[in-house]
């Protein structure tokens, strides 16, 4: 659907072609460096087993929207790019009608996953194709290619049952610690077809962002919110940097009672040296009812927000955002 960009009020729907109406349109779309959107849209999801790829330009025009034929179904949430390629990881399931769609499936751990490399000057077909032992991923963070591997990063779940419908407690008002994640590096041999898992220690972290920026060969500075000490609520209370090269973390800590979201990169304008911007996060004070707003230096989280604002009110937290530069 089309909104009015000051007001939101809501236009309409937006269809780039007549046969695409209704097709499948993730919630994880990836902004190129020449400013055009990759997508991909399940098929499973409407009884079929392909995926569609789509790629619409920086003028909100189609360019293109082709199917990936696939054997069988597999279960993704995102997906990853590189500068010359995009990567899908496929997790096998099962299903059997039960009610929801999350409810109805049933991963299948005892299958590898699949995953498929799509060269972006080549979309309509699959360039690499590997299988790799399964691992539960949500949501990813960069990915780079050197000396002909792909480095893909991603957020590891170790509880395959609970992962499946990770909120379905608290729909039903129970509450309790949200499934840990582990920073997982799937490295894939473009020469030799080889696919395997590394896992790289770091902990207790979800919904990573990073400096698009970052130099294509070599992995970026991930930002993301965490737990840190003690908790009112069982969600993030902070945020924090993490450079798995290095292992160096960097984490500000805003309290007992705030509830922190996703923080958006925000590159500084004139700057192109990577990391060097904002990071700007929606927060939620339970114990005061009120939501707010807060901006840090992204290579000093540790010092705290530059700025923060607080709303009279409250409304509800949210999932996932992107920086738009507003028009001159």
């Amino acid at each position: 659907f089309e909104l009015e960009p000051d007001a939101l009020d809501t236009i309409g729907p937006m269809t780039w072609r007549p046969d695409l109406q209704a097709l499948p349109f993730s919630a994880h779309p990836l902004r190129d460096r020449d400013g055009s959107w990759w997508n991909f849209g399940a098929l499973s999801m409407l009884g079929g087993t392909g995926l569609l790829l789509w790629h619409i330009g920086a003028d909100a025009r189609l360019i293109g929207a082709d199917v990936l034929d696939l054997d069988t179904p597999g279960y993704l949430h995102a997906f990853v790019q590189t500068d010359r390629h995009l990567v899908f990881l496929l997790m096998p399931y099962d299903t059997a009608p039960a009610g929801s769609f999350f409810e109805s499936m049933t991963f299948a751990p005892e299958r590898a996953c699949t995953v498929l490399v799509v060269d972006k000057a080549a979309p309509d077909r699959v360039a690499r194709r590997f299988e790799v032992d399964f691992t539960m991923a949500y949501h990813f963070g960069d990915a780079f290619e050197r000396d002909g591997e792909i480095v893909v990063r991603t957020m590891r779940l170790a509880d395959v049952a609970q992962a499946r419908s990770p909120h379905r407690a608290a729909m039903f008002g129970h509450h309790g610690p949200a499934a840990p994640a582990q920073l997982a590096e799937l490295r894939l041999d473009m020469r030799r077809g080889q696919a395997r898992w590394d896992m790289t220690g770091i902990g207790g972290i979800e919904f990573p962002m990073f400096d698009p920026r970052s130099p294509g060969d070599r992995g970026a500075r991930l930002y993301m919110p965490t737990n840190a000490g003690d908790a009112s609520a069982p969600y993030f209370n902070a945020v924090q940097m993490v450079d798995p090269a290095t292992g160096r973390r960097e984490l500000h800590r805003y309290g007992r009672d705030i509830l922190a979201e996703e923080h958006v990169f925000i590159p500084r304008p004139g700057s192109t040296r990577p990391d060097d911007g904002w990071l700007v996060g929606t927060l939620l004070d339970h114990a005061r009812d009120r939501s707010g707003i807060a901006v840090l230096d992204a290579q000093r989280i540790g010092d705290g927000p530059l700025a923060t604002a607080w709303l009279p009110y409250a409304f509800p937290l949210g999932f996932h955002g992107h920086f738009a530069q507003a028009a001159a």
